[in-house]
């Protein structure tokens, strides 16, 4: 089968991380081929060196409003399927999916990351076929006069760390063995709520021997662009007001699955205390990034994928985080649970298991295409 994605590639952002994670889940298969359609770097990402063993070429970019470089490198590769990975503030030149709709009519499938359930559903008729994360999208999408047939759930793919043990993973990132560590990961941005973990560690400190460590860097984009190092200055001069400046540590740079893998396990508590920004449903890649630790999570409709006590669901108070610190440390049993029920759902939706999904639905577009 000749697959073409359409996505950003080899960057620092969530999509391409997932687009990366997809294509190396279809290759186990075997008997594909596979064309990533990428956006331009425009020398944003350090990772303007990418190599990839999956041909790609860089063809179009969210300001350009020409279609002309895309269309002309899909026709030079003729795929049976067209997937697109949709961003809004990626794909801003709708003219461009028109074309690429046009011309790969009844095989084109465009994944949904991110959903704004307020507004009226404005991608009819740019795809044949529509990937969501949920249901709640499900039925948004059907709603707005999407056939219930041309709506897909399939959800988002969970990386599983290797295990390693808790003491191995510290020496090797050189932190303390005698504290309870809380881990957050994921660009460093105001949407994610540190300001509110560093409260809660400044004030749980002389109750839990606590240490707070971050790791991703700041987020590259932003407006005004200075926006996300801003907060990330702000949080900085926060520890030294708290006095927290012993157990708090920022790792702040880009950190490759492999080196994530070392952090997740170093871990006594994974927080992901995101905004809610309902009724904007996007999809976590970090809610998907899991290892054998209790999760701490924010009660979002974004996270309503996940079964029931898969993690600790808090609001974004300050007395809500300490207190879910206090009962996920303090309760073994509990802690075991949401590891537990955490696993299972991760078994799941391992990647694999999302490429052999996707495979299948690839499969039914060409057999209708062809009828």
């Amino acid at each position: 089968m000749r697959i073409g994605l359409i996505s950003t590639y080899g960057v620092k952002c969530g999509v391409s991380t997932y687009t990366e994670h997809l294509i190396e889940s279809l290759m186990k298969f075997g008997g594909n081929e596979i064309f990533v359609f990428a956006e331009d770097n425009n020398k944003r990402s350090s990772r303007n060196e990418f190599s990839s063993t999956i041909e790609f070429v860089r063809c179009f970019h969210r300001y350009d409003e020409s279609e002309e470089r895309i269309i002309e490198a899909i026709e030079k590769r003729a795929p049976e399927i067209i997937h697109i990975q949709h961003e809004y503030s990626i794909f801003r030149n709708t003219k461009m999916l028109e074309k690429v709709h046009e011309i790969c009519e009844d095989r084109t499938i465009m994944t949904l990351h991110t959903i704004n359930l307020e507004n009226k559903f404005d991608l009819g008729g740019l795809a044949d076929y529509y990937i969501v994360h949920n249901d709640i999208s499900r039925d948004y999408l059907i709603e707005n006069g999407i056939p219930e047939e041309r709506v897909k759930v399939i959800h988002h793919g969970t990386l599983i760390a290797p295990q390693m043990s808790k003491k191995d993973a510290r020496k090797k990132l050189n932190l303390p063995l005698n504290r309870k560590i809380l881990l957050s990961h994921a660009f460093f941005e105001k949407k994610k709520n540190i300001d509110l973990i560093l409260q809660a560690v400044a004030e749980l400190r002389d109750e839990i021997p606590l240490y707070y460590l971050h790791a991703g860097g700041v987020h590259p984009y932003g407006y005004p662009p200075e926006r996300h190092q801003l907060y990330y200055e702000k949080c900085l001069k926060l520890v030294e007001e708290l006095g927290i400046s012993d157990i708090v540590r920022f790792d702040a740079e880009f950190i490759p699955d492999e080196e994530l893998f070392v952090y997740l396990n170093s871990a006594d508590v994974i927080m992901v205390v995101e905004e809610n920004k309902y009724p904007l449903l996007s999809a976590s890649g970090t809610m998907h990034t899991v290892a054998r630790r209790p999760v701490i999570g924010s009660d979002l409709p974004t996270f309503s994928e996940f079964p029931e006590g898969c993690f600790y669901k808090v609001d974004l108070s300050l007395e809500s985080i300490k207190e879910a610190v206090r009962k996920v440390l303090g309760d073994e049993k509990l802690s075991e649970s949401l590891v537990r029920r955490m696993m299972e759902y991760a078994e799941k939706t391992s990647w694999d298991k999302i490429a052999e999904e996707h495979l299948k639905l690839y499969r039914e577009v060409i057999k209708k295409a062809e009828e």
